[in-house]
């Protein structure tokens, strides 16, 4: 009998510990779920807070577009019309010009002048080939704006040609109406 209480106070302690262990891991698990609760919480929260940073930022972006969209849609409505006819000042027109005929690698950019005076395109200059010479006075007469082309370039060899003369009355009353004009 002595063995059978043996065994069973054995067994006993036995019970004992495997319900120490028992409870030892039950409480190890519920430690190990807090913690993970407490991390997917935190992850959960986390992620909320930049999704909605993230709208925010979307927000933000569409009202700056709907703003721009809007302040564009304002200057084309108070901005003046654009035609074909418009007038340009001479320094624009002259860069107008310089854009179109010095256009191909291969123009005269360094043999050739342009100078603008009401509208009327002078180019000066000395260039290789007589086609050229004829091609760049065509082109430069095809750009918009340019009411009259004095084509002065000349080849090598042949006499530069010079500006027609201008009439004293026309140059006094364009005097007149840039001075009228600014006063």
């Amino acid at each position: 009998m002595r063995n059978l209480r043996r065994r069973r106070r054995s067994s006993g302690v036995q019970r004992a510990r495997s319900g120490v262990l028992l409870f030892g891991a039950g409480a190890g698990t519920a430690w190990l779920a807090t913690y993970l609760d407490k991390r997917r919480r935190q992850v959960a929260r986390d992620r909320l807070a930049a999704a909605g940073r993230k709208s925010a930022r979307a927000v933000s972006r569409n009202a700056q577009y709907a703003a721009g969209v809007a302040t564009g849609a304002a200057h084309a409505v108070a901005a003046p019309l654009r035609s074909s006819d418009r007038e340009y000042d001479d320094v624009t027109l002259a860069r107008k010009v310089e854009t179109e005929i010095f256009r191909p690698r291969d123009a005269p950019k360094d043999r050739v002048s342009v100078n603008v005076q009401h509208g009327i395109v002078e180019l000066r200059g000395e260039i290789a080939r007589t086609e050229d010479v004829e091609w760049l006075g065509a082109a430069a007469q095809r750009v918009k704006g340019v009411k009259e082309v004095h084509n002065l370039l000349h080849t090598p060899g042949s006499p530069p040609e010079h500006s027609p003369p201008s009439d004293p009355a026309e140059v006094r009353e364009r005097a007149d109406a840039t001075t009228g004009s600014s006063a």
